[in-house]
This record gives structure tokens, sequence and C-alpha cells, in this order.
């Protein structure tokens, strides 16, 4: 995914010899299932003004690093009718806390850029969101180290370390294609399998204790806004959607889960997300979803 694309990537650049695994294909899980929103910060000052802060600086090193990944929509933090007035008041205070860039748009202004949004809008901020392509990212970051000599290997699962007086002295690996065996010797393993980090570090004789969530997205067949769209309230379902390239990407859920594998979206996690979506645009009542 993106994590181990881009330290393959660091690590190329500092002069070391990279290998890199993958056990389907580049971002065939998280970094590849998400809206593709580029974050300013501002949908955590409220529950993670830490985080916040990091968005707020990252999404500047990106957008200078691979900006042409980047695509600088903008966004707004839209809020309805019946929602609550203290957070809406109270936002401005907590992005200056955390430093995150926002102004104030007259919601007639709002309706002028975005006509899409409900006639029920009672508040509008913008903020610097920007739409990322995360498959582009990880794609760029690979030829990149290709071209430093280092190499990548898709559909290869790691079956097992040889660990010797506490050290690990090879990787044995598999050809999910071909059934064919290769070992990899290594001066240093990195893990980087986001939500099969437990897995993996369990092949070593370690133990990370993982607390999985899946998130249900849904992909409309036409770009519905020009930026970034965010319910103006406390982090939850079904308050973000995202223009990506021609489509636009809606959700998402977050569903506590036992196991990051064989996971579905189910009807009544899309029925969610759509009620959600329609009070702050109601056209996405009766869009086509193609995915």
């Amino acid at each position: 995914g993106v994590t181990g694309a881009g330290i393959a990537r660091d690590l190329s650049l500092r002069g070391l010899h990279v290998i890199l695994i993958e056990k389907q294909d580049l971002n065939a899980g998280a970094s590849g299932g998400n809206h593709g929103l580029l974050h300013s910060g501002a949908r955590y000052v409220c529950s993670d003004p830490a985080a916040a802060i990091e968005c707020n600086t990252e999404i500047e090193i990106i957008k200078r690093t691979a900006g042409h990944c980047v695509e600088k929509t903008g966004g707004l933090f839209v809020a309805v009718q019946g929602d609550d007035e203290k957070y809406i008041a109270d936002f401005p205070s907590m992005c200056d806390a955390s430093g995150i860039p926002y102004r104030s748009i007259d919601v007639k202004e709002a309706l002028q850029m975005e006509p899409v949004l409900s006639d029920r809008t009672i508040a509008v901020y913008g903020v610097n969101d920007a739409s990322i392509n995360p498959f582009k990212l990880s794609i760029e970051s690979m030829k990149d180290v290709t071209s430093m000599g280092g190499r990548y290997f898709s559909e290869c699962i790691l079956e097992g370390f040889d660990i010797d007086s506490r050290q690990i002295r090879r990787a044995k690996i598999r050809n999910q294609v071909t059934g064919e065996h290769f070992y990899i010797c290594a001066d240093t393993f990195v893990n980087a399998t986001g939500a099969w980090a437990g897995h993996v570090a369990s092949l070593a004789g370690l133990t990370i204790n993982m607390v999985f969530s899946k998130g249900t997205l849904l992909v409309t067949s036409k770009r519905i806004t020009k930026q970034v769209i965010n319910r103006l309230r406390k982090a939850t379902d079904g308050d973000i959607l995202v223009p990506g390239g021609v489509v636009s990407i809606l959700g998402t859920t977050s569903i506590r889960i036992d196991e990051p594998d064989n996971i579905h979206p189910t009807v009544d996690e899309v029925d969610l997300i759509v009620n959600e979506g329609e009070q702050m645009i109601p056209s996405l009542r009766g869009c086509r979803y193609v995915r």
C-alpha cells in the first residue's frame, strides 16, 4: 500500500537496496479502498486535535512532493437545519486551536459554488481539503524505487521467517500465481502491512494487538461537486463526499470486525450512507451508484 511504497522510496533515496513484496497487488487493502480525501485536518479538530495538526502539515508535504497525484479541490464544511448549533459555533475556535486554515462562507455564496447543496443549509466554512489518487501515488513511488535498483514482487505472500538468535535471517515467500517458493535475505525487515501487521508479527514470534474496523463507500456514476463536501458536525458515518476525477465517493461507515479478510458492504450500510448524505446533497438519494 501507500505506506509500504512510501517507505521503500524513502529507503531507496537513502541508498539502501530495497525489495518490496505484496500478497496481491499495489493498494489492494485500505490504500485502494478509501475516499481519496487528502484531509486539511478540519474533520479532526474536535475528536483528535493532534491528528488535525498532522494533517495540516502532511497535506502541504504531499502537494509539494507528489503534486501530480493531487487535485486541489478545496473543501466545504456544511451544516443543515437540525445540526448541533454549539458545534457549529465552536468550529472556528477549534480550527484556530489546531492552526487549521478556514473561512466563513455565506450560505447564498456556497449555493452558487455548489448548487447541489441542500436548501436547508444553515452554515458553511471553506477549508484546504484536496483529492488524491492513491493508486497513482503508490505506482509513482514504486517506479521511483525500481529506477534506483529496487525490486517489487506482486502476488507473493510471506509464509514465514527463519530466525536465529532472535534475528530474522531470511523470509520465505510463495508466488501465489506459480506456486514457486523463494527466500529473501536482508539486514532489516519492515512490516508495513496495515491491518495484517499483527499476523506478520506473529510469524516472527511477536505480538501486536490489533483492533479492526471496516468502512463502506459508494461510488457515483458522475462527479457531483467541484469540492470535497463534509458535514459540519462531529465525525461520524456518511458525512463526506469526495470528487475523484469523473466520479464522486460517498461514505463512510466504521464497523468493528474480528478479521480484515472477507469483508463486504451490507444493505444497511448503503442505506445509512445515502440517508446521511442526502441531508447535505438531496440528489444523492436518486443518483446512480456504480460500485
